[in-house]
């Protein structure tokens, strides 16, 4: 796909979106589209109804833990960033009726004043050749229900480690002068993004991979595929099974021991271990994250709560 394909194809999925459209990012997951060398994943998202594109493993770990959270709304990814002023992203949002939230500023505009040279594209507009500015994406957008029943929007920059934010392709092999201007440029593709919501009251959080605990990442990804299956015994039945799995794991009882009481009587045991994953997904079974998710072990039930722990990476503001 040339530059004119992309720019096209963007423009063509974001620019004219608003709160009732069907969200389409800008990149989609599919080979024809994502970067060389991503590690493309497409999840779906019951909360959501449709399947949200991820770039790479750090963004589909983050993904699922911002599914995760009871106060996300809807999350947009690969989000285009405007070189011109635009809407605020919540902007006409159902639940912002009377709500005139500050429009963002252009990248074009904020690279100008930073000293960031903007990356420009050659395409053909309206049958004129034109010099355009070629449009910046995001990783995640997410739009959260604030306590006060008003939404507000958080922007998740996303990287492996916590040292990718200061350099870009961190990991390869370059001269001192080729790791200064890689260093430039991260620091003002930083700046830019980060100016680009501030500019509209949003915040950004720098989420790196290297800050999530490998246990949590592990569980996320068991946990998440089971979240959205459909369950065939009647609501009573597995209502029944999810308040004795709850009295089992007090006791310090592995949750397969009530699975397979049930399965016997009831067959289909993947339906019943479905349910106990559920139960933990939406928030009906505690048990610690920080500690291995399975069901033929004890599970701590005291701290390794996700939205405690990360709660900085929801936060409307930093206080």
């Amino acid at each position: 796909m040339n530059r004119q394909q992309q720019f096209d194809l963007i423009m063509s999925r974001q620019r004219d979106f608003q709160w009732g459209d069907s969200y389409v990012p800008s990149t989609l997951a599919v080979p024809r589209e994502a970067p060389k060398r991503s590690r493309i994943s497409r999840l779906n998202s019951r909360k959501l109804n449709r399947a949200i594109h991820a770039m790479s493993n750090p963004e589909r770990v983050f993904i699922q833990l911002a599914l995760h959270s009871p106060c996300l709304l809807d999350m947009h990814e690969q989000r285009m960033l405007s070189p011109y002023e635009a809407r605020h992203p919540l902007s006409g949002h159902p639940l912002m009726k009377g709500r005139f939230p500050p429009p963002v500023r252009g990248t074009l505009e904020i690279a100008k004043e930073i000293g960031f040279k903007h990356f420009e594209v050659t395409v053909r507009v309206g049958g004129v050749w034109r010099r355009m500015p070629f449009p910046y994406q995001g990783d995640l957008l997410l739009y959260l229900l604030g306590a006060n029943g008003v939404p507000y929007a958080v922007n998740w920059t996303i990287k492996d480690q916590g040292a990718a934010f200061g350099e870009r392709r961190l990991s390869s092999l370059k001269t001192p002068a080729q790791q200064r201007k890689d260093r430039d440029y991260a620091e003002g593709r930083a700046e830019l993004e980060a100016a680009y919501y501030a500019s509209a009251g949003i915040r950004t959080v720098k989420a790196s991979l290297d800050s999530i605990a490998p246990t949590v990442q592990a569980n996320l990804g068991l946990i998440f595929p089971m979240h959205g299956l459909s369950l065939s015994h009647p609501i009573e039945l597995l209502s029944d099974f999810s308040a004795e799995v709850k009295e089992f794991i007090a006791k310090g009882e592995p949750a397969f021991l009530v699975i397979s009481k049930f399965s016997k009587r009831w067959g289909a045991p993947s339906q019943f271990t479905a349910r106990f994953y559920q139960d933990i997904w939406e928030g009906r079974l505690k048990v610690n994250f920080f500690q291995p998710i399975l069901i033929d072990h004890p599970l701590e039930t005291e701290g390794g709560d996700l939205l405690q722990v990360y709660d900085s990476l929801f936060t409307e503001q930093v206080s």
